[in-house]
C-alpha cells in the first residue's frame, strides 16, 4: 500500500505548483489542464483499492511511469453482439490487416533507419521532422495543439484501437477478460487510456495468422478512421484547403508561417510564427497565392518589405541551399488564414474548435496507427514481429534475442532524435 499511497503525493504538489505560477501562465486551456490531473489524483487516491497499479519504472521508491487501471465489463456485450453478427466478414478483415499491418511495419522502420543515417550526417536537418506531439505545445508543422483537443482525440483513438483488438478476438472465440480506462502517468497522471484484456493464454495458442489479425486490429482501426477523415475533409492534411461552409463563412486576410529558418532574414528581422503577412512591398496581398503571383520567382539578396499583424518587416533574401539562384526570406509552413465575417461571429469560436478537432482527430490516429505498427516491445507491431520470428526460428531464445535487439534499435533511434531535436532546440532559445 506504501507504494501506491506515494503515487497520491505529485497530485498535491502540482497544486502548489499551479497556484505559484498561476497569474502567469493560467488561462481556459492550461486550467482545464491543470484541474483534470488534479481531479484525476483525487479520484485515483480516493478509490486506491479498486484501482490497479502497473509501475513500469521507479527511482527509489517513488514511480516515475506508471498507469493505473480501473477493469470493468465496459462494452463486453457490445463486442460479443457485433463479433457474432459480422463473424465472418471480420475475420476476412482482419487477415487482410495482416498484410497492411507487415507493409506498414516495413515502411515505418525503413523510414526510421533513413532517419538515423541522416542524424548522423545532418543531425540538425534531419531532427527538425521529430518532435513530442503534447497538449499545451505549439507543434512544428502542425500547430497548436489544446488540452481539449488532446484529450478528446486520445480517448476516441485509443478507444477504436481497442475495441478493434477485442471484436476480432472474440469473432475468434477469444475471452476478453474485462475492459476500462485509466490513465498513464509520468509522475502525474496525465495521458487517458483504454483497454481491452483478451485470455492471453487462449490467444498465444491460436494460429500465427489469427494473432497477426489481432494485434494488427487497432493500428489498422486507427489508419482506416484516419483515412475515412481524410476523405471526408481534405483540409486535415492541407492547411490551405477550407472546411466545409468555411468559404462562405470566412474572408481571406492573408497568410502565416509556423517556423522560421535559422540564419535567415526572416529570423534576424524578428519575425515570429503566426504573424500574419498581408502586404508585400504596398500591395495588399490576400493568400499566399496573391504573393506568389505579385513577388514572382524570389532572388537573392531581393528587398522585400511585408506588412504584418505585428509590423512591418524588410528583408534581404537569401540563397537557397537547394538552388542558389533562388531567394529565401526563412518562412516555412505557411497557410492561408481566413477571419470570420461579421454576421457569422456567434459561431466563430465552435467552428474553429471543431475544425481543429476533426484535424487532430485525423493527425492522432494516424500517427497512433502508424507508431502501434513500429516493431518495438510494447507495441502492436512488436507483438507481430515477435510472433513471426517465434514461428519462423527453431530456437525460441534466438528469436526472442533478436525481437529484443531490434525493439532497442528502434527505441535508440526515436530517443536519440527527440535528444537531437530538443537539445537544438534549447541551445536556439
Amino acid at each position: 500500500m506504501k507504494n501506491k499511497s506515494i503515487i497520491l503525493l505529485p497530485a498535491i504538489l502540482l497544486f502548489s505548483f499551479s497556484i505559484f505560477f498561476f497569474n502567469k501562465y493560467v488561462n481556459f486551456d492550461t486550467l482545464s489542464a491543470i484541474l483534470f490531473i488534479v481531479i484525476t489524483g483525487f479520484l485515483v487516491i480516493i478509490n486506491r483499492k479498486k484501482l490497479d497499479f502497473q509501475i513500469l519504472l521507479k527511482i527509489s521508491k517513488l514511480p516515475l511511469l506508471y498507469a493505473v487501471l480501473w477493469r470493468t465489463e465496459f462494452g463486453l456485450k457490445f463486442m460479443d453482439r457485433f463479433a457474432s453478427r459480422f463473424r465472418e466478414l471480420i475475420k476476412l478483415l482482419g487477415y487482410c490487416f495482416i498484410g497492411f499491418g507487415f507493409y506498414g511495419m516495413i515502411f515505418i522502420s525503413i523510414n526510421m533507419i533513413f532517419l538515423l543515417f541522416n542524424l548522423f550526417l545532418s543531425p540538425k536537418e534531419a531532427s527538425q521532422g521529430v518532435s513530442l506531439v503534447l497538449p499545451l505545445t505549439n507543434i512544428p508543422g502542425l500547430g497548436y495543439l489544446s488540452f481539449w483537443h488532446f484529450l478528446i482525440a486520445i480517448f476516441v483513438t485509443v478507444l477504436i484501437h481497442e475495441f478493434a483488438h477485442g471484436i476480432l478476438a472474440r469473432a475468434h472465440n477469444i475471452p476478453i477478460k474485462s475492459s476500462g480506462i485509466g490513465v498513464f502517468s509520468i509522475l502525474l497522471p496525465i495521458f487517458p487510456i483504454a483497454f481491452v484484456e483478451p485470455d492471453e493464454k487462449k490467444l498465444i495458442k491460436e494460429k500465427d495468422v489469427v494473432q497477426y489479425s489481432i494485434f494488427a486490429a487497432g493500428p489498422m482501426a486507427n489508419i482506416i478512421l484516419a483515412f475515412i477523415i481524410l476523405l471526408l475533409f481534405p483540409y486535415v492534411s492541407n492547411p490551405n484547403l477550407s472546411a466545409p461552409f468555411e468559404e462562405k463563412i470566412t474572408y481571406p486576410i492573408g497568410f502565416s508561417f509556423n517556423d522560421v529558418m535559422d540564419d535567415f532574414s526572416a529570423m534576424k528581422q524578428g519575425m515570429k510564427p503566426g504573424m500574419i503577412i498581408n502586404e508585400v512591398n504596398g500591395v495588399e496581398v490576400l493568400s499566399y497565392q496573391d504573393f506568389s503571383d505579385e513577388i514572382g520567382i524570389l532572388k537573392p539578396n531581393q528587398e522585400l518589405t511585408l506588412d504584418t499583424t505585428n509590423g512591418t518587416f524588410t528583408l534581404i533574401a537569401k540563397p537557397s541551399p537547394d538552388n542558389p539562384k533562388t531567394g529565401l526570406m526563412g518562412i516555412q509552413d505557411i497557410r492561408n488564414e481566413r477571419r470570420i465575417k461579421d454576421e457569422y461571429k456567434s459561431i466563430s469560436v465552435p467552428f474553429f474548435w471543431l475544425k481543429s478537432l476533426i484535424k487532430w482527430l485525423f493527425l492522432i490516429n494516424l500517427m497512433i496507427g502508424l507508431i502501434n505498427l513500429l516493431p518495438l516491445m510494447i507495441t502492436d507491431g512488436g507483438r507481430m514481429l515477435k510472433t513471426a520470428l517465434e514461428k519462423n526460428f527453431k530456437d525460441a531464445k534466438k528469436a526472442n534475442k533478436l525481437w529484443v535487439l531490434i525493439g532497442v534499435f528502434f527505441i535508440f533511434t526515436l530517443l536519440f532524435a527527440l535528444v537531437i531535436r530538443y537539445t537544438f532546440q534549447f541551445f536556439l532559445l
